[in-house]
């Protein structure tokens, strides 16, 4: 039998298969060994992959994702593009890439050799983001946002038509400090670069003190011009203390201002109830009389041996104890200076002008006036305040209350009172000679209590349809802004509505 000493065709075949196997073994570990330059697939550096990516091929996509693509700002219907240089902001390449280089070699070479030529790479942990910014840098673009697209809340304006004020508009307004979080989170994220500015409605403030006081001044003016006169007024929220005083320091004739001191001196001289007598007396005084004999009785029942000018001292004493040094009486009503006396000096009679002429004998201003009814207020609260203290032991909050009780049962219809709804409790003391009117009280309104004093002076004569119209157009204009939501338009608006 011969033998056949050539490879059969089964051992061609199987050389052929292991050469080829080796030589694409062999070609497979030259790619291979060649991937190990690079991160390793699947790797993801702060989201963003970069596998089989260079170092440098990394941070450029690094840069292109966080450094060069913009924030896009939504502020309302507006949008802004924050480009993250303007915050500042930074990419640590050095903690990243050296994350990245451990991930890269920690895996075993042929373990990881095996897994790519069965197409299953070897899992690598992601890399975190590592950058920062600077929150003062990102601030300031946003303020310069906020500066561009804020809109203003615009201040209640006064009316002068209607001596009422007209409610302001709202507006917006950024919230930086809330804005934040969102922005912060889209700069560190390498998709979805988007934020919301927060933002909130502003509301328009109330009016202040400030806005009455401009509209009561821009009237009063008038005023002035026309009659070469003078008008006070005085303004208190007995709430806050606030005031509004306006030529409040000039002095002027006291008139039937007067009488609320006296009746207030009768109750500290009292040691006792007033009679029934005493009582009416009182009432005369504080409620509408035009005659000034009951205020005279008074005086003549508080001063030693019955004499009416010292008791018209007397009052005078307790108004200097009290601070209200401008306050003056020397003599009853209608009665000339007494023999042996003069016009005492006061801070508001020593100045160079005296624009109202005031009386010798009988003077005061509206801010004594003003102030010493807040004192009769609070005392018939039960708050103290200065009366209780300067005359300690008497009764004052019982007295305050009589005296407060008297002054609201005086109604004319007009003045102070035609400057607030009807159903409102006002408690003041009104009088007038030629050439001067006053209306002094205090105002118990839904919005607040406060007091107004007017005082109106025109040489030789002033008219009352000059007057009084222009009086209750304070008493409205100020009613209006302690009750800014439920204004009082006037006698004649209400009928016609």
């Amino acid at each position: 039998m011969n033998r056949n000493s050539s490879p059969g065709l089964g051992q061609w075949i199987t050389v052929s298969l292991m050469v080829g196997v080796s030589l694409f073994l062999l070609y497979k570990l030259y790619q291979y060994a060649g991937t190990r330059t690079y991160f390793p697939t699947g790797l993801t550096i702060g989201g963003v992959d970069v596998g089989q990516t260079t170092e440098d091929e990394a941070r450029a996509r690094l840069t292109a994702r966080y450094v060069d693509a913009p924030v896009t700002l939504y502020h309302g219907e507006d949008s802004f593009e924050l480009m993250p240089a303007q915050a500042e902001f930074t990419l640590d390449f050095g903690t990243m890439m050296s994350q990245a280089g451990i991930e890269r070699t920690r895996q075993d070479f042929w373990s990881g050799f095996w897994g790519y030529l069965w197409g299953r790479p070897v899992q690598v942990n992601p890399v975190p983001l590592a950058a920062s910014h600077n929150r003062e840098a990102l601030r300031n673009v946003l303020e310069e946002i906020r500066s561009v697209v804020d809109v203003p809340a615009q201040p209640p304006q006064p009316d002068p038509r209607s001596m009422t004020f007209a409610y302001g508009t709202p507006g917006t307004e950024t919230d930086i400090e809330a804005s934040f979080a969102d922005i912060e989170a889209a700069l560190y994220r390498p998709n979805l670069r988007e934020a919301r500015l927060i933002v909130e409605p502003k509301e328009p403030e109330r009016p202040n003190m400030n806005l009455l006081a401009r509209l009561l001044v821009n009237r009063l003016q008038v005023f002035e011009q026309d009659t070469a006169g003078m008008a006070s007024v005085f303004v208190m929220d007995l709430n806050s203390g606030a005031e509004i005083n306006i030529n409040g320091a000039e002095p002027v004739s006291a008139i039937d201002l007067m009488k609320v001191p006296i009746v207030l001196e009768t109750y500290r001289t009292l040691n006792q109830l007033p009679t029934l007598s005493q009582r009416q007396l009182i009432s005369d005084t504080l409620v509408v009389n035009p005659e000034n004999t009951s205020a005279n009785e008074l005086l003549a029942l508080i001063g030693a041996e019955g004499d009416p000018v010292k008791g018209a001292e007397q009052v005078t004493a307790t108004m200097m104890r009290l601070g209200l040094v401008n306050t003056f009486i020397m003599a009853p009503y209608d009665a000339g200076m007494p023999a042996g006396k003069t016009t005492p000096e006061t801070p508001a009679n020593t100045v160079e002008t005296l624009r109202a002429d005031p009386s010798p004998t009988m003077q005061t201003t509206a801010e004594d006036i003003g102030t010493l009814l807040s004192m009769i207020y609070y005392c018939a609260a039960g708050e103290g305040g200065a009366l209780p203290a300067a005359f300690p032991g008497t009764n004052w909050q019982s007295e305050c209350l009589d005296i407060l009780d008297y002054m609201e049962k005086n109604k004319i219809g007009s003045l102070l009172e035609e400057g607030v709804p009807t159903e409102v409790p006002v408690a003041h003391r009104h009088g007038w000679t030629g050439n001067t009117h006053v209306d002094a009280g205090i105002v118990f309104s839904p919005g607040g209590d406060y007091v107004l004093v007017e005082i109106l002076y025109k040489p030789e004569w002033l008219e009352w349809e000059l007057s009084a119209p222009l009086m209750a157009d304070v008493s409205r204009a100020t009613y209006n802004y302690f009750n800014f939501d439920t204004p009082y338009m006037g006698k004649t608006s209400a009928a016609n509505n």
